[in-house]
């Protein structure tokens, strides 16, 4: 090595040295934090103890390299070893961005804001945090350390270095334990970004519906013109909505999962679904379909998951779960991501809310059509054909949508055959004629509903006579409504006990939040009946039978049991509804309590009365005090209404409506220091710890108030606050107004503050009411606090004031509250952000950005963050133009000029997202001035467009292809590549083109730059296979290039040859390469070889046309291009080789042997037969001082060896006896095993003076 040169490699591992010990130390005081990991924590501070003695005894310190130093430090190849080892120590182990998300600090999920204050570039990239991932760091941090001892041992430990096996067995152990930390890292961050978008779990309505379905129907829909217009879309640019429309009971939603399993069977791009159900928490938010649909897409496309992640990554710490917002803004990118993206969803109709509110059917529909607009998606709706849901499509859509309405003669083939399937498995010992004039009767006063065939299940029997069983079709009326009277009418007939029964089943049934068990509903039942849990009342046996006649004998068919076939078990199957449309019925009919007040029952909605029903119900259960008698077991959870009761009560009391009855005895149960109710919270915390939601450690004592809080039933609130201390702070250091405020009930603050609540109070995070109510966007409660005097800029213990919370979530009104209060918007947290940071880390945020700069000092839009850099660093990565503008307004744009802390450059931030539009703003406002600027590992941001690949790409290049971006053509980075070596390696032809276009200075410097390896743009396009490329440089005057070698001696034609691109190699050669032909690199090896080795036929035949190709060119193990053919036995290769006039068959390699052994060590029997024939020498001893027949014997070859008898027969028995013996090589020389079964010249290492292996 030179010495300048030296001395640099040197002084890199100091610095790197000393990097370590600052890294290590932090890494060491960060995990001590944590109690538990004692153990871990003494071996890594062992660890780190042996490190630094290293350092001291090899010569390395923190003032730099000792004159002294180890002399094994100056060896170039153990130096690199070295530098290695210290760069994952940083990376891979004390990296500071593994820091920032263990001790607790994990993305929240309490509503905790300490994920605010981590950089852009320090936010969780690895999720590491657990045990388990913490020993695998120090794990690998001992055997880094061991190595390093290894590697350059200090003077009292010297002895022999460990090389060979040993050092590959190390390899392989810190690579197994990498592996696993990053597989780890990225299972984490997918369980955290799928937490993010809120992926509740789906409804069993797809699976049960394609269960359901009988063969070869539903088939129709794809034959329908407005099927196929959708599907082909006429412009596949542009999106396509249809709305697959029809009554009650025509089997849509059947229909829609046999569209599902048809499409999914035959379209190459993503498709989702989801299906809406009554007894789904769907039911109310309908954005839970577009959280389902992006989490499938993400599931399955790497690009879309790394769009999502990026995404979360930008809202670290933000909110619990992405919001409406961000769900919308996600469904857009996703879908211009993934192109042709299928969005299905059914049951739109069985939403709650379809006409008006936020989490209307109606605010849904607007806002993922307005999303699609500028997509190519195509969206399948399928529903009842509701006004409501017409009047939002019609309103929303008016270029992209169609609409199809089911009519009975789409589906009279489909009901014949249900009708006919049903008849089969209900009645199997009738005769076909039977069984043919019932499913046709059926089919016929169906109307198209499959529903009513359905329903008519339970009224067939085996044992009914032919006559009887027409009469049971006749006498049911057709139509749903009618059928629902039919049977409403049989259960009004029955005695007082069973109709109250039955009574009761069906409200459970329809109006539970989640479908219950058979062991729940009987419960529920008996509470609901009797208003107490009489043992005497409960079956002997929860089985078949009682399930048949207690549950679907008495409901039967406006009610139905499904069974899970992982839990055969009765007791556990699950009651549901037979269709919404039952739902809907029992609504209106199902009779209302006496106790309830008739002028309450005027005012309300019928299934507030029903919901009032069964929390009454609810909170009697709950105080019966054997209900709290028997632990918590999670095997046991669904035997008995318990967690259903405790988890649901107060949701089912806030659907309803504040009865006095009920409200009385849920006064009662919530008294303080009721027993019950204390059981109940122990209940709920076991229940959750079983979960997994919270920690043993964190059980708090919850009190009624707090609780009802939780649930936002802010009624009970009200009354409960009158019985309590407002200003009783409880574990956790919160107070009621906080529980109030988390609440978001303005009322219920309102309250608290008349009746004296301390304002001044802050929880164990240091935040205030005013943090809580700012963080969660009501401004309601916001304009109240301040009106009472909350001081307007409180920071809590990470630095956030209310401001940076309500900035950084984009609640506009609470800013301007904040503001006119008089908010300091020039406070830092704790982690550096101004609150004007925190708004450029969101899109969209142009109001609240123009807001705060019209309040602030003008300094404000420059101000820069001392990890992140200015803040239209982060406008620039969000694309957001408007945000821009604003910036610039308020002078932002000398901020154009200044690198973040990464040394990135506005526009060079915005051109590696994509941002055309923001990179032409920066572009007119002076950003051309950093065209050429590189960040310190030397990108520039042409090296950056050209690792990227967009659909963006090429209006990009055009407009960075002006003046200032000549210097950066020559530019390199780290690993000395020029942006015309990046594009070379990613097959970027049109950057390549606009590079050799544009009016270079010196074209000659760009075809002969070098990269570390020695490697030209021509060399890596040679290599890596892209022919167009190779062309374009060569017609620009690349031919020079074609006679420049690589560090190892490989040339263009060598690279090309070696992996096979034929097309490649014919064109050097017209271009001068064949003066490369007989050059060997580093290992002895030509174009040929190598060409030979790849059994590569086209190439060998094209080189072997050039004047002067070295046919007989040994390597450095003595092997020739026949001798390679001959041991790999390809008959075509050693033919072509023998043509040739120079070809020399008796070449020997550095063991003495020639092809003929080669092929006969490996058992190629026509090959040497091919070169015996043209006169290959058959001697009488070969390599390894054994003779060819001894080979060929040992291959288990007969006719081999019947061959070589033959020949060496004619040379007489002198040549089998006369053997020479081979002598044994020097001492510790590299052993050779030579097996038939081996590939040629594999080794195994043996340690010294181990004999040779016969």
């Amino acid at each position: 090595m030179e010495a300048a040169g030296l001395a640099i490699g040197i002084v890199g591992i100091a610095g790197l040295f000393n990097t370590c010990l600052d890294a290590v130390s932090k890494f060491q005081t960060y995990k001590s934090s944590n109690s538990d990991a004692h153990m871990i924590d003494t071996r890594f501070r062992a660890a780190k103890a042996r490190f630094e003695q290293w350092g001291v005894s090899v010569g390395l310190s923190r003032g730099g390299l000792l004159l002294d130093h180890h002399a094994g430090l100056d060896n170039k190849e153990t130096g690199g070893v070295v530098e290695d080892i210290l760069q994952i120590i940083i990376k891979a182990i004390c990296d500071d961005s593994n820091l920032h998300r263990s001790n607790g600090q994990s993305r929240s999920r309490n509503g905790s804001y300490a994920g605010l204050t981590q950089s852009r570039r320090r936010r969780l990239k690895w999720a590491i945090g657990g045990k388990e991932d913490r020993i695998d760091q120090v794990q690998m941090f001992e055997k880094l350390v061991q190595q390093l001892y290894n590697l350059v041992p200090p003077k009292e430990e010297q002895g022999e270095p460990r090389t060979g096996l040993q050092s590959q067995i190390w390899t392989e152990d810190i690579r197994e334990v990498l592996n696993k930390i990053e597989d780890g890292i990225k299972a984490e961050v997918r369980r955290e970004v799928f937490f993010w978008l809120g992926r509740s779990p789906p409804s069993d309505k797809f699976e049960d519906s394609k269960a359901e379905r009988v063969r070869n129907t539903c088939d129709w829909i794809f034959h329908r013109p407005a099927f196929q217009t959708w599907l082909s879309q006429q412009d596949p640019s542009k999106p396509s909505l249809l709305w697959i429309n029809g009554p009650a009971g025509f089997g849509k939603t059947i229909l829609c999962a046999h569209i599902v399993e048809h499409l999914s069977s035959m379209l190459s791009t993503p498709l989702a679904y989801f299906f809406f159900a009554s007894d789904h928490e769907s039911r109310e938010n309908p954005f839970f379909a577009l959280r389902s649909w992006i989490s499938q897409v993400v599931e399955y496309r790497d690009n879309a998951f790394e769009c999502i992640r990026q995404a979360w990554d930008a809202d670290a710490g933000s909110t619990e779960m992405a919001s409406r917002r961000t769900l919308v803004d996600l469904f857009n990118k996703v879908a211009k991501t993934v192109p042709g993206c299928v969005f299905i969803a059914d049951g739109l109709d069985e939403c709650s809310q379809l006409g008006t509110g936020e989490s209307s059917l109606a605010a849904f529909l607007s806002e993922i059509t307005a999303a699609a607009a500028d997509t190519n998606v195509r969206l399948l709706l399928v529903s009842r054909d509701e006004p409501d849901i017409r009047r939002a499509l019609e309103d929303s859509t008016t270029h992209f949508f169609c609409e199809y309405r089911i009519k009975p003669e789409d589906v009279e083939a489909d009901t014949a055959a249900f009708s006919r399937s049903l008849v089969d498995r209900k009645l199997p010992n009738k005769s076909e004629d039977i069984k043919g004039a019932i499913s046709e009767a059926m089919a016929d006063r169906c109307e198209g509903q499959f529903l009513w065939i359905k329903m008519q299940e339970e009224s067939l029997r085996k044992g009914m006579s032919k006559k009887r069983l027409h009469q049971v079709i006749e006498n049911t009326p057709s139509g749903l409504d009618r059928l629902y009277d039919h049977n409403w009418k049989r259960i009004a007939e029955m005695p007082q006990w069973e109709r109250d029964r039955v009574h009761a089943l069906l409200r459970w049934a329809a109006f539970a939040m989640e479908p219950l068990t058979v062991y729940e509903i009987t419960e529920a039942v008996l509470i609901t009946q009797f208003e107490e849990l009489d043992p005497e009342e409960y079956p002997d046996d929860i089985d078949d039978d009682y399930v048949k006649t207690e549950i679907v004998g008495l409901c039967g068919p406006l009610l139905e049991v499904k069974e899970d076939p992982k839990i055969p078990s009765p007791g556990y199957r699950t009651v549901h509804m037979p269709h919404f449309s039952v739902r809907q019925y029992l609504t209106l009919h199902l009779p209302t309590p006496i106790w309830i007040q008739p002028n309450n029952q005027l005012q309300m909605s019928y299934e507030r009365v029903h919901h009032t029903v069964i929390a009454k119900a609810c909170v009697q259960y709950l105080g019966l005090s054997q209900v709290w008698k028997e632990e918590y077991n999670k095997k046991t959870i669904h035997e008995s209404l318990r967690l259903y009761v405790t988890t649901c009560w107060i949701e089912h009391a806030r659907q309803g409506f504040s009865d006095s009855t009920a409200f009385e005895i849920s006064k009662h149960f919530l008294e303080a220091g009721n027993p019950l109710f204390n059981s109940m919270i122990g209940y709920l915390m076991h229940h959750r710890i079983a979960e997994g939601l919270i920690r043993p450690g964190e059980i708090q004592s919850v009190s009624p108030l707090r609780h009802v809080l939780n649930y936002r039933w802010t009624d009970m609130a009200e009354y409960l606050i009158s019985q309590v201390d407002v200003n009783e702070v409880s574990s956790d250091s919160t107070s009621p107004i906080f529980w109030a405020c988390s609440a978001g009930s303005t009322e219920i603050v309102n309250k608290l503050l008349q009746l004296g609540a301390d304002l001044n109070v802050t929880d164990c995070g240091g935040r205030t009411p005013l943090h809580t109510a700012a963080f969660n966007g009501f401004e309601g409660i916001v304009e109240t606090l301040l009106k009472y005097g909350h001081d307007p800029s409180p920071q809590d213990k990470v630095g956030n004031t209310p401001m940076h919370l309500a900035s950084f979530k984009g609640h506009v009104k609470c800013c301007r509250y904040l503001i006119e209060s008089g908010a300091d918007l020039t406070i830092r947290n704790n982690g550096g952000s101004t609150i004007l940071y925190m708004v450029c880390r969101l899109v969209g945020q142009a109001e609240v950005l123009r807001m705060i700069l019209q309040n602030g000092p003008r300094t404000l839009a420059t101000d820069p963050h001392p990890e992140e850099g200015p803040p239209l660093a982060y406008v620039s990565i969000l694309g957001d133009v408007e945000m821009a503008k604003i910036l610039f307004d308020y002078g932002a744009a000398t901020s154009l000029f200044v690198p973040d802390v990464d040394g990135w450059f506005p526009l060079l931030l915005a051109a590696d997202e994509g941002h055309v539009e923001l990179v032409k703003l920066f572009l007119e406002h002076g950003g051309e001035a950093t065209l050429s600027s590189a960040r310190p590992r030397g990108q520039t941001l042409l090296h950056t467009i050209c690792h990227r690949a967009r659909k963006s790409d090429d209006e990009m290049i055009k407009l960075c292809m002006r003046p200032g971006i000549e210097p950066s053509f020559l530019m390199k980075d780290h690993r000395g590549r020029t942006p015309l070596h990046i594009a070379s390696i990613n097959g970027r032809i049109d950057i390549v083109r606009s590079v050799l276009q544009y009016q270079a200075p010196d074209l000659q410097a760009l075809f002969e730059a070098k990269d570390k390896y020695s490697r030209t743009p021509l060399f890596i396009a040679s290599y890596r296979g892209h022919l167009h490329i190779v062309q374009e440089l060569l017609r620009y005057g690349a031919q020079t290039a074609v006679s420049i070698f690589d560090i190892d001696n490989n040339s263009p034609l060598f690279v090309a040859s070696e992996a096979g691109y034929s097309d490649i190699v014919q064109e050097l050669l017209r271009h001068g390469a064949g003066e490369t032909i007989s050059v060997p690199n580093k290992g002895g090896w030509t174009p040929l070889s190598v060409a030979i080795m790849g059994e590569f036929v086209e190439i060998a035949k094209i080189l072997l046309q050039i004047p002067g190709v070295p046919v007989n060119q040994k390597d450095n193990y003595g092997m020739t291009p026949l001798f390679i053919a001959s041991r790999f036995g390809n008959q075509e290769l050693v033919r072509l080789l023998l043509s040739h006039s120079s070809i020399d068959l008796e070449c020997k390699d550095w063991v003495g042997s020639t092809p003929l052994f080669g092929a006969v060590a490996n058992g190629h029997l026509e090959i040497a037969k091919l070169l015996i024939s043209k006169g290959a020498t058959v001697h009488s001893q070969a390599a390894i001082g054994k003779s060819l027949l001894w080979w060929a014997r040992r291959t288990g070859s007969s006719e081999l060896t019947e061959l070589l008898v033959a020949q060496t027969t004619m040379l007489g028995d002198a040549a089998i006896t006369n053997q020479r013996i081979f002598e044994p090589p020097p001492e510790g020389a590299e052993k050779v095993k030579f097996s038939a079964s081996l590939g040629w010249h594999e080794t195994a290492i043996k340690r010294r003076g181990e004999a040779l292996a016969d």
